[in-house]
């Protein structure tokens, strides 16, 4: 065989079946993952857990990562399935809290490998810079997605490469061995598909809200009344009755003691500690939210196709150029058909995350493509084919938003920066006990110490 496959540094590639070897990769932060067969021929036991496993072909690496998964089964002889996943595994062990101010996208992603990535042997060699973040916030995220949720931002990709290097990159940086013309004859099973599935060419952006402009409102007391409802929840409201300023304090939080009147906002009424007299005039000037709400559509694509509508809901968005710029980018997505395309190689070298072009007059394409999936099978004999699976840019881009709008909860998530870790517990066989408070410093060490903590569950019976 012109490849072999390591587990814990010891060459086992004779303890794998010929032919059961699968590996993939994805773009985006998903990991490489691989599956394979393994019988014990050479004694040195079962593959265990968390041993790293390495496939290696012509000395270029095509696998490396952990294996996390060996199930025992018999299909006419006992074998272990196996099942890996590549060095992310190594990169995803901590979770990052940080709130980065005019960054650079390379110093963002250099300081969280650095700060929450010590001892795993991760380097950052291929992290190019592009753009400057005024302000990034990451709540308790995997550095994996920390660097997904940069590259939506920034429109480039990233992927940990098997010698445990990070690379980061504009889309068209990274390109595939060869590219698909009507001369190059080095792949086969060619298929080319178009979709309309996520056409959207009306987008209506509802972002948060922004205040109005001041306001007053006018009633009338009639000597007993001492709640007075508002149309709209205030903010910097002030009170007059008749011509005489009054003094606002806040409801559940200050008293009468303090202040002439209290407001709640929530609830959208004013309340006095003494009903004012009879027929006077009540003067309440305050601002108030106003919702940004914008629809921004591609003509040409509605002329085409239809209507298609689509709303996206981003309570970041504070201002109305801000969500009209943000309905402008999905229409760049959505508004056209989309090409898929995929083909079969023996040839090694490609990766998700590299681009290539599709040159074929035939199928009237001419195109770049983003390199969306790499199945890796092993045929014996040494030689693997490598079925690839394509998509243009904007269907990439698509993909990100979907993932977006998963874990949007998340992204919504106000979180202090001042926030700290207050007690950290560890399941031991006393019950629950605090022993050890720490402070941010001494969290984020490499060995940080974790106190005592189990839970009894008779206590929940």
């Amino acid at each position: 065989m012109s490849y072999n496959i390591t587990v814990d540094g010891t060459d086992r590639t004779d303890c794998f079946i010929n032919k059961s070897v699968t590996i993939e990769t994805n773009a985006g932060s998903e990991p490489a993952q691989l599956w394979a067969r393994f019988i014990d021929k050479d004694g040195n036991g079962e593959p265990e857990a968390d041993k790293e496993i390495i496939v290696i072909k012509d000395g270029s690496r095509l696998f490396a990562g952990y294996i996390i998964n060996s199930t025992l089964k018999k299909e006419g002889e006992v074998f272990y399935s196996i099942q890996a996943v590549d060095y992310t595994r190594s990169l995803d062990r901590r979770l990052v809290v940080e709130n980065y101010q005019n960054k650079t996208d390379k110093e963002i992603i250099i300081d969280i490998v650095s700060r929450y990535c010590q001892g795993e042997g991760i380097s950052t060699d291929n992290v190019e810079e592009d753009i400057t973040f005024s302000s990034i916030v990451f709540n308790y995220l995997q550095p994996s997605e920390c660097f997904r949720k940069i590259c939506q931002l920034t429109g480039r990709s990233w992927y940990l490469d098997f010698d445990k290097d990070l690379h980061y990159f504009a889309s068209d940086n990274e390109a595939a061995p060869f590219n698909i013309t009507a001369t190059e004859n080095r792949y086969s099973s060619f298929t080319s598909q178009k979709k309309n599935t996520h056409l959207k060419n009306r987008v209506y952006v509802r972002g948060g809200t922004y205040l109005s402009d001041t306001t007053t409102i006018k009633q009338t007391a009639d000597g007993e009344q001492t709640v007075f409802y508002l149309p709209h929840k205030p903010h910097d409201i002030t009170v007059h009755e008749g011509a005489v300023s009054k003094t606002v304090g806040v409801k559940h939080i200050d008293s009468f003691d303090d202040y002439d009147y209290l407001v709640s906002f929530q609830e959208k009424y004013i309340e006095a500690d003494t009903a004012p007299a009879v027929d006077t005039v009540m003067t309440f000037t305050f601002k108030y939210d106003i919702p940004i709400l914008v629809a921004v559509e591609d003509r040409a694509s509605i002329e085409e196709h239809g209507v298609f509508e689509y709303v996206v809901i981003d309570n970041k968005i504070d201002n109305e150029d801000e969500a009209r710029n943000r309905a402008k980018a999905e229409l760049e997505d959505f508004a056209e058909t989309l090409i898929d395309s995929s083909f079969i190689t023996y040839t090694d070298g490609f990766r998700a995350g590299q681009y290539l072009t599709i040159n074929l007059p035939e199928y009237n394409i001419n195109e770049d493509y983003l390199i969306r999936r790499v199945v890796a099978r092993s045929m014996g004999g040494g030689e693997f084919q490598y079925n690839v699976e394509l998509a243009t840019a904007e269907n990439i881009g698509i993909i990100r938003f979907l993932i977006q709008l998963l874990e949007s909860d998340k992204n919504f998530l106000e979180i202090d920066p001042d926030e700290v870790v207050d007690e950290l517990f560890e399941p031991d066989e006393q019950g629950i006990g605090l022993t050890e408070s720490l402070d941010s410093d001494t969290l984020a060490a490499p060995n940080a110490k974790w106190g005592n903590f189990k839970w009894n569950l008779e206590q929940w019976q």
